[in-house]
C-alpha cells in the first residue's frame, strides 16, 4: 500500500498544477489582457532608426510609439485632421510607399486607384499628423512648401501658406477667421515638380521700392532641390499664390469680403480652379441602387381631387326572430 500511494503522489501533483494554472502557490494566473481589435480601415506609418516609430492612423486619432514598445493614444488636434482621414480611407483603394522619409501602408476601402500625386498627399499628410502627435512643439512651418503675402501702407495684408499635404490657409486683415482648402491633384503635382527641383529662395519688393498706396508682394518658397529659380519661374509662382489667394477668398461670404481685400485685377493670373470642393465627399460605390425620384409628384387620376369617393356601405346584421321586438298590440 505505501508503494502505490507513492506512485500516486506524482499525478496528484500534476493535476493540482494544473487546476491551479501552473502557479506553486495555488492561486490562479491572472488573464493577459486581450488586445483591442484593429480598426477596419487604418494607415501604418514607421519611419526613423534606433528607434523606428510607428504610427497607426485612423479616423479619430493616432496611436504613435517605438515599434515593439508601448503605444500612446493621441487624439487629433482638430476636426479638419479627422475629415481627412474620413475621405482618403473611404475613397482610395489599399496602397504602399516606401521612401526614405518612410514606409506608409495604408488599409483603405476606397475603390478609387491612387495615383502617384494622391499617394504622396497622402504620405506626406501621415508625416504631419504623426509629427503632430510626436512632439506637441511641432509649428505650422512644418511641411510648408510656399507662403505667400501682399501688402502696403494702406493697412492692406494678404497672405496664403500652402503646404505639402496640399492644404492650403488664407488670411487678410479684418477677416474674423482663416479661409483653408485644398489643391486638386493637378495643382499639387505642379508644386511638387517645383519643390523638388529647384532651392529655396525668397522673392519680393523690397522697402525701397516701395511707392506710396503700391502693395508690396514677397513669396517664400522652402524648395529640396539643387536647382535656381530664374525669374520667370519665381514670377510663375508669385502669380500661384495670387490666384490661390483669390479662390480661398472667393469662399469667404460676400458681406465679409471688402472690395480692398480681393485680389487685384492686374494680378498675374494662375490656372482657374486650383482647389478641391470645399466639403469633400467619398465617390458612391457603383453598385449602390440610385433611385431616380422624380421633382414633382404625379397628377391623380382623373375623378380624384375634386369630389370624394362614396363611402361603401356596411352590411346589416341579421336579426333572429327572438332579438326582434314585440309589436304592441293595435289600440
Amino acid at each position: 500500500m505505501k508503494r502505490s500511494s507513492y506512485l500516486l503522489l506524482p499525478v496528484l501533483l500534476a493535476g493540482l498544477t494544473a487546476c491551479t494554472g501552473g502557479s506553486s502557490t495555488g492561486k490562479a494566473a491572472a488573464p493577459k489582457p486581450a488586445r483591442p481589435p484593429e480598426p477596419d480601415i487604418w494607415m501604418e506609418l514607421r519611419r526613423g532608426t534606433a528607434p523606428q516609430e510607428l504610427a497607426h492612423i485612423g479616423i479619430q486619432g493616432v496611436t504613435i510609439g517605438p515599434a515593439g514598445g508601448r503605444l500612446t493614444v493621441q487624439l487629433f488636434a482638430g476636426p479638419r485632421r479627422s475629415d481627412a482621414a474620413w475621405y482618403y480611407l473611404r475613397t482610395y483603394e489599399p496602397f504602399e510607399v516606401k521612401s526614405p522619409q518612410g514606409n506608409l501602408v495604408v488599409h483603405s476601402q476606397g475603390k478609387v486607384s491612387a495615383g502617384a500625386i494622391e499617394k504622396r498627399m497622402i504620405f506626406e499628410w501621415a508625416r504631419a499628423v504623426a509629427a503632430e502627435a510626436a512632439d506637441s512643439r511641432v509649428t505650422d512651418a512644418y511641411g510648408l512648401a510656399l507662403a505667400w503675402h501682399q501688402g502696403g501702407s494702406s493697412g492692406i495684408c494678404r497672405d496664403v501658406a500652402l503646404y505639402l499635404t496640399g492644404e492650403t490657409v488664407a488670411s487678410a486683415c479684418g477677416w474674423a477667421s482663416d479661409v483653408q482648402g485644398r489643391l486638386d491633384p493637378e495643382s499639387l503635382g505642379r508644386v511638387y515638380g517645383w519643390f523638388d527641383r529647384l532651392k529655396p529662395f525668397q522673392a519680393g519688393a523690397g522697402d525701397q521700392d516701395m511707392r506710396q498706396g503700391s502693395l508690396e508682394t514677397r513669396l517664400v518658397f522652402a524648395g529640396h532641390g539643387n536647382q535656381l529659380a530664374g525669374a520667370g519661374e519665381q514670377a510663375e509662382m508669385q502669380s500661384f499664390g495670387a490666384a490661390l489667394y483669390g479662390e480661398l477668398a472667393s469662399r469667404k461670404e460676400p458681406a465679409t469680403v471688402t472690395p480692398e481685400e480681393t485680389p487685384e485685377a492686374a494680378a498675374p493670373a494662375a490656372p482657374a480652379h486650383l482647389l478641391l470642393p470645399a466639403r469633400l465627399v467619398p465617390p458612391k460605390v457603383n453598385d449602390e441602387i440610385v433611385l431616380q425620384l422624380p421633382d414633382q409628384p404625379p397628377p391623380p387620376p382623373p375623378g380624384m381631387g375634386t369630389t370624394p369617393a362614396p363611402r361603401p356601405l356596411r352590411p346589416r346584421p341579421a336579426v333572429t326572430p327572438e332579438e326582434q321586438p314585440e309589436e304592441s298590440p293595435p289600440g
